[in-house]
């Protein structure tokens, strides 16, 4: 696998790490299981890492120099590519040892792509973001959008992958759909096939305890945000909705998971939208009402979740959104943007509740049901949980993909 710009082992909640990474991490995992060994190339980002780091038995990540070895943007990743594809050779002595390929996002796309073509073997594509999609969402929440040539060489690439590619794996219905609308992708090619959560990761921790743990006051009303600082996440707009609902939730707190904003390894990209968001929070009059919370390991997420009453997932545009899952497997109901992949995964007033995308009024009156309604909280959480139990497992997903792999590689499992 090649997931370039998103290390499966990374902390979670910085600008290059997101449902990505969970993604490649338990799929690899779950795809052990039944027989398939894998390695996951990516990026070397950080000289504290190890090159080669083996996280289950048969399952490595193996990190390629690629331009310094310090944090890139997604954005400025083109020219460095073919000196990870290079290094990509050096590591396996040119001498090819994988059955097939499978790229992650549009670099991974590349990189799957490039070695397809040299060593004649099939490759198969997650676009986790497809580029049409997000170039016409910021342009329209963003007018001063600078990055044309970056999605124009992005979408270029986009259309040579999935013309070369054997199978084109989407997490969502609606991204399937832009990928034949837009790119005029033939359909027989797309797969959709949703991601996972693994519930034996989302312990449901007595909620006093996991307070008591983070230092949050017990009597609190707390809306929980877990994702980057990024633009596309609606952060803006979950504080602008802060503002309307301080005077009718006395005890409102918000609290924002994500972001590599304090200590020694700080994101210049999630500072400078940190700096911008506080100063949002300070014009709405919420800056004491708000917490930036920072970057939090994976395996402690589970205590900011359980400490929750309601979480909030406000993006302008979602390909699949991970966090859903994780939300829901949290047992506490979820707020999400009627966009995308939300607006598939969680069945407004079943499983959760679907805002309109931008609009804080609409955001702040969902926030306020479940405020007002205990019994709807529990029974929104509840519904999720057992839809989580049901069609959401990792060992079901990675069966899928194993039944696609299977007659691309001819049965060869084990490398």
């Amino acid at each position: 696998m090649f997931s370039i710009h998103s290390d499966p082992l990374a902390p979670l909640g910085s600008q290059e790490c997101g449902g990505q990474n969970i993604y490649v991490k338990y799929l690899a995992e779950e795809l052990e299981k039944l027989g398939w060994y894998t390695d996951t190339f990516t990026r070397w980002d950080n000289p504290r890492k190890k090159q080669v780091t083996n996280f289950s038995k048969h399952s490595r990540v193996i990190r390629l120099k690629g331009g310094p070895v310090s944090s890139i943007p997604k954005k400025d990743l083109f020219p460095v590519l073919p000196e990870i594809f290079e290094n990509f050779q050096k590591f396996i002595n040119y001498e090819n040892p994988y059955a097939l390929f499978h790229g992650h996002y549009w670099d991974g796309g590349w990189m799957a792509l490039k070695a397809a073509q040299k060593f004649r073997k099939p490759f198969v594509e997650n676009f986790h973001s497809i580029g049409i999609v997000r170039h016409e969402t910021k342009k329209k929440f963003f007018n001063d959008s600078d990055e044309a040539d970056y999605f124009s060489k992005r979408i270029n690439l986009e259309n040579e992958i999935m013309k070369n590619c054997s199978c084109i794996i989407s997490l969502a219905a609606s991204e399937k759909e832009n990928l034949e609308k837009l790119y005029g992708c033939a359909k027989e090619k797309i797969k959709v096939i949703k991601g996972g959560v693994n519930l034996k990761h989302w312990p449901l921790i007595e909620k006093e305890k996991a307070r008591n743990t983070i230092g949050v006051d017990q009597k609190s009303f707390i809306v929980l945000f877990v994702g980057r600082l990024e633009w596309r996440k609606g952060i803006g707009t979950l504080i602008t909705a802060a503002g309307l609902l301080k005077k009718e939730i006395d005890n409102l707190k918000i609290m924002v998971v994500g972001g590599k904003i304090f200590g020694p390894n700080k994101n210049a990209a999630d500072c400078k939208e940190f700096k911008r968001l506080q100063i949002k929070s300070e014009e709405e009059g919420v800056g004491s009402i708000v917490t930036f919370c920072g970057n939090v390991d994976h395996g402690r997420l589970p205590v900011y979740y359980r400490s929750a009453d309601v979480f909030v997932i406000p993006s302008y545009y979602e390909p699949f959104g991970l966090v859903a899952l994780e939300g829901m497997a949290s047992l506490i109901p979820v707020i999400a943007s009627r966009v995308d992949g939300l607006a598939a995964t969680i069945e407004n007033g079943i499983t959760g509740l679907l805002f309109e995308a931008r609009n804080s009024l609409s955001l702040k009156n969902k926030i306020m049901e479940i405020y007002r309604s205990k019994d709807l909280a529990n029974t929104l959480a509840k519904n999720a949980y057992t839809e989580i139990a049901k069609n959401y497992s990792w060992s079901h997903i990675a069966q899928q993909i194993a039944d696609i792999y299977e007659p691309l590689t001819e049965g060869q499992k084990i490398l």
